[in-house]
């Protein structure tokens, strides 16, 4: 049986700035790369900043309806209040070609980096600092034009985590209770962006959204696991309906602002253990259900649908901003791809408000503290040369893009029996 998707809905892909862009040299990953307290430089990474319109090119070819990437905060503000026209307006020559190939364009604000000379100041940790946020908005807000879908921020918590808890990422912290006050500042900084863009666009936020479960059918465990997703999955969007954000360990209050779409990552399903520590309460690891990507995380499709049917209590259109796997067996790709548009359309079967799926990524491409060894792109990408090939999966998507259906040879050749 073959799957129809909805008129409307948007079949895309996505990308980030840093990791397509290249040479951006006036964002903290880019200085904490280039001293070396990051294993992997991005250089030139793939050379999109160029090469755009060959990449608008190639998704209007294979037949891609939406393309979800975001701006360079500190291309826009390599300095201190000084705002770079010419950066401005090449997002904006990008914006007008995929509105003139027909490509539905969605913006994310801030994806992760930061300029240099905020992180200086602190960044997000200091709420005095949240000034500079509100002037990059309300640039863009007066300048963009031809665009609907913008999102403040991607994957909020995952920032959070992954530069104030673990301390993996810039600026390196390992400090809970900053982490939680970040956290809070990232939803007053929503509150900005949402104050200063709503109304002229429809604005979201992009929530990674892991599949949790309890490592054992303890209640310990369970009640472990409930606390993981409510922290993870939940807590910043709470606080920005509410007005109230919950951390690890203080509530905060903040200001009450909207949502107008909820946009959802997913990518693996993790296993919650309770732990007799009162410094780590629970430990957090890959479920290990099948065979795992190259970024060791399991492949468990169901996870997207758990995903949509928990975010649908919020009421707000649905938008999966981000669903992809990293290796280098394309047939698993195509697999991969199928299983979890299965899943998106039984969600839409049963009424969840699903407005598109974008894959991630279009492009291979510098994947942060991993470097360039994952792939995850539909097109390969060749960093000595910056050659483009479109692997088999992409021109599969882009027959399901096109027609908005996964034909039934496809479902029977690489589906579940759902």
């Amino acid at each position: 049986m073959q799957l129809k998707f909805p008129e409307g809905f948007l079949f895309g892909t996505a990308t980030s700035a840093h990791q397509v862009e290249g040479e951006n040299r006036w964002n903290d990953w880019w200085y904490y790369e280039e001293i070396g307290r990051l294993p992997h430089k991005s250089g030139r990474a793939c050379n999109s900043w160029e090469m755009y319109g060959r990449d608008v090119d190639l998704m209007a070819g294979l037949g891609y309806g939406a393309y979800r990437f975001s701006i360079e905060w500190s291309r826009i503000f390599p300095e201190e209040g000084k705002p770079n026209e010419g950066a401005l307006m090449h997002y904006q020559r990008m914006i007008d070609l995929l509105n003139e190939r027909g490509i539905t364009p969605m913006l994310t604000l801030h994806h992760f980096t930061l300029p240099m000379w905020f992180a200086a100041k602190g960044g997000f940790e200091r709420k005095e600092n949240l000034e500079y946020w509100g002037r990059y908005v309300e640039l863009i807000a007066e300048t963009l034009e031809g665009v609907k879908l913008v999102a403040t921020f991607n994957e909020p918590m995952v920032y959070v985590v992954a530069s104030y808890v673990d301390g993996t990422w810039p600026p390196f912290t390992k400090n809970p209770l900053k982490a939680e006050k970040v956290a809070a500042n990232l939803i007053r900084a929503h509150a900005m962006a949402y104050e200063a863009l709503h109304g002229r666009f429809r604005v979201g936020i992009v929530k990674n959204r892991p599949y949790f479960v309890p490592a054992s059918e303890s209640e310990r465990d369970r009640k472990a696991a409930e606390e993981v997703d409510h922290t993870f999955n939940r807590a910043i969007i709470d606080g920005i309906l509410t007005g109230r954000f919950k951390g690890f360990l203080r509530s905060f209050d903040v200001p009450v602002s909207g949502l107008d779409w909820l946009g959802m990552n997913y990518y693996n399903i993790m296993r919650v253990r309770a732990v007799r520590n009162p410094f780590r309460r629970f430990v957090v690891e890959d479920a290990d259900v099948g065979r795992k990507t190259d970024m060791g995380w399991s492949v468990y499709p169901r996870g997207i649908y758990e995903g949509l049917r928990a975010f649908s209590e919020y009421a707000l259109p649905i938008y999966v901003t981000e669903n992809g796997i990293a290796t280098l067996d394309d047939e698993w790709r195509v697999e991969f791809i199928v299983r979890h548009l299965q899943y998106v359309h039984r969600a839409l079967e049963e009424g969840v408000d699903v407005r598109g799926y974008f894959y991630w990524s279009l492009l291979d491409n510098y994947e942060w503290a991993e470097g360039f060894r994952p792939r995850f792109g539909l097109i390969e990408v060749n960093y000595d040369t910056f050659e483009r090939r479109p692997r088999r999966s992409a021109y599969v998507y882009g027959g399901i893009a096109r027609e908005r259906t996964i034909r039934e040879g496809l479902v029977e050749g690489y589906g579940l029996k759902l």
